[in-house]
């Protein structure tokens, strides 16, 4: 059955006295989304009703949420989602958004995530009643693993920063890649549009992400390069590639922190988006060229969809937006880089056909006196910026609201002054101690490894290079701090942490901050890809909170018999080690029990069980904490 929902709700903004109203539509509401093995693509198909054509969109965000689904498990591959809109009455499928699923073998019953990709450049077609279909593809089960997916439609109305007039189609397929007697160029071909009699400018957007395995790793995991021309011009080069060791979804179970050909596992796509200069009424051509590309056994594909986009003039000269509020942030977007004490960074775009060269910014904790700061610099129309605030932020209120407001830009007044303030979560970082012990445990390649402590303004306090550490050797620095808010850094030079399922001859090392009597204020989890940015404040009149609960690790997670359980807690407890069928959990294979156990190594040999996926969980004082996957003898 079709779904449609709508939401609306009213948003008051800050502290302008300014509000927007703010619609929510939402086209799949935690449906279960399961591929079809038998055609490797599953399509759902759903009609929504948004704005009429005659009522002004500011903007449209897509909002894009991932949970287990109810009555089975997270799905396990790395597939690609597509999810396309087509108009009723229209034979036109735009792809809108992609998003490429994570590896969810890990993942739990209350496992959840969520993205956000700006869909305002497609408003002309979000309109009415449309089409919203979600395409799941791949092969595996369907019966028992899948995805419950929310697509949520997040509409702004107000003013546009400009009027959109067309929306051209440039390329939309899966495009071989390697072939020598049949090169991607045949299809990547030059592509002539006639500008609109009002166009005041253009933009042209990209989806791409390289697949297939050829002896060259290529497509997925091979970098290549791609320009894109504009009436016979290059105005873009771009190695599509992405580094995956810093995903904010972490850890999965597969190949995670594999870097790849513009995606990673987890991820939704941003597009790429080039200004192009069309002059109103004429002609212009845009071309898409791949750097040349060969091999005996090709199988690689470029999955691309690319459409060019017509405005009018901006509506405004001045003209600017808040995006988004980075740090402090509850975004699980931003969960690398929080909880956090120091300078915020926010997200701004210039949105005026002037460039923002200065503006007022006031930013505060909610309770306390708001801060002003004159920023300048300058950003282009169409541009986004990072922006870093003087003044550090720091509530010893566990939970507040931080607030963020642009004004005056250019000293001008702003001519839609509804999206200039938002308001962000803040969580208190940690409270420590002014007296820390960091302990290291190297794996089996320490040389990979560096950490350090820095205050907010950048002051290192304290660093370590692991060159000269063997492996599988316990360090611990013993480190004095003056108050202030401080953040530990943990660097892989690899990006594959300190423990990676796939590498199993590197071993597992492990990092946690102690207190002076050695019981952990924070335990870090050994798979973290590229490195481990945390936050915390040391303030003397405040008491800090011990890390209490149990940290454990078992590696490695594919064997073919031997694993070992690394156990830290700072309370001795009775610890229960159960190995169960992964299929059927109430089928307990070996079951292990420990009095009073705090911390050390417990190693188990599976050699003599059959080949199959296992369960290993840990229960302290009856309490589940701790449930991960073994591949034994696969």
């Amino acid at each position: 059955m079709n779904t449609i929902k709508l939401f609306f709700c009213i948003v008051f903004i800050g502290f302008l006295g300014q509000s927007q109203e703010q619609t929510h539509v939402i086209s799949h509401d935690e449906e279960t989304i399961v591929t079809d093995p038998s055609k490797g693509t599953n399509s759902y198909k759903r009609t929504a009703v948004f704005p009429k054509a005659s009522e002004d969109i500011r903007s449209i965000i897509l909002n894009l949420k991932f949970e287990c689904p109810d009555k089975m498990r997270c799905a396990d591959w790395d597939y690609v989602d597509h999810i396309k809109a087509r108009q009723k009455n229209d034979t036109t499928v735009y792809e809108i958004a992609r998003m490429l699923t994570p590896y969810g073998g890990f993942f739990q019953k209350d496992w959840g995530f969520e993205w956000r990709v700006d869909v305002t450049d497609f408003s002309l077609i979000l309109r009415d009643e449309v089409e919203i279909d979600y395409i799941h593809t791949g092969y595996e089960d369907n019966k028992t693993r899948g995805w419950k997916v929310t697509v949520d439609f997040e509409i702004i109305y107000g003013t546009p920063v400009a009027n959109l007039l067309a929306i051209h189609k440039v390329y939309d397929g899966n495009f071989k890649y390697g072939y020598k007697d049949d090169p991607i160029e045949n299809y990547l071909v030059p592509v002539t549009f006639s500008a609109h009699a009002n166009a005041g400018f253009s933009k042209m957007k990209i989806l791409q992400t390289g697949h297939g395995m050829d002896a060259n790793g290529c497509g997925e995991f091979c970098s290549k390069y791609r320009d894109i021309v504009f009436n016979g011009k290059v105005i873009d080069h771009k190695d599509l590639w992405m580094e995956c060791g810093d995903n904010p979804l972490f850890p999965q179970a597969g190949t995670w922190i594999f870097d790849r050909a513009n995606w990673c596992p987890g991820y939704l796509l941003q597009p790429d988006e080039m200004m192009l200069n069309t002059e109103a009424g004429k002609p212009y051509t845009v071309d898409i060229n791949m750097e040349a590309y060969e091999t005996e056994k090709p199988s690689a594909n470029e999955l691309l969809s690319a459409v060019v986009v017509e405005y009018e003039a901006p509506n405004a000269k001045n003209d600017v937006t808040l995006v988004d509020i980075v740090q402090p942030s509850k975004r699980l977007i931003h969960s690398r880089k929080n909880p956090f004490g120091g300078f915020p960074v926010i997200q701004v775009k210039n949105n005026g056909s002037n460039p923002l060269k200065k503006m007022t910014i006031q930013y505060f904790i909610e309770g306390e006196k708001p801060k002003k700061y004159e920023w300048t610099g300058h950003i282009n129309f169409g541009d986004e910026a990072a922006i870093t605030l003087p003044t550090e932020v720091f509530s010893k209120q566990k939970y507040a609201k931080f607030h963020v407001e642009l004004s005056k830009p250019n000293g001008k007044r702003d001519a839609f002054k509804a999206d200039n303030a938002l308001e962000s979560d803040y969580e208190r970082p940690d409270i420590f101690p002014d007296t820390i012990v960091v302990r290291y445990k190297s794996n089996n390649k320490p040389w990979q490894n560096t950490y350090s402590i820095q205050n907010s303004f950048g002051d290192v306090v304290f660093t370590k290079d692991s060159i000269n550490v063997k492996p599988s050797t316990v360090i611990q620095d013993t480190i004095a701090l003056k108050p202030g808010n401080y953040n530990f850094k943990f660097d892989d030079t690899e990006g594959d942490g300190l423990e990676f399922w796939y590498k199993a001859k590197d071993g597992r090392g492990e990092v946690k901050l102690l207190d002076a009597n050695g019981k952990a204020i924070k335990q870090f989890a050994s798979d973290f890809g590229s490195g481990i940015n945390y936050y915390f404040s040391v303030q003397t009149d405040m008491s800090y909170e011990l890390d209490n609960e149990p940290s454990v690790g078992v590696f490695p997670a594919r064997t073919q018999g031997p694993i070992t359980l690394d156990y830290f807690c700072n309370t001795p407890s009775e610890v229960k080690v159960l190995l169960v069928d992964q299929e059927n959990e109430s089928d307990v294979v070996e079951s292990h029990s420990y009095k009073n156990f705090s911390k050390g190594s417990l190693s188990y040999d599976l050699s003599y069980l059959p080949a199959k996926r296992y369960y290993i969980k840990v229960y302290v004082n009856e309490k589940e904490v701790y449930k991960n996957r073994i591949r034994l003898k696969e």
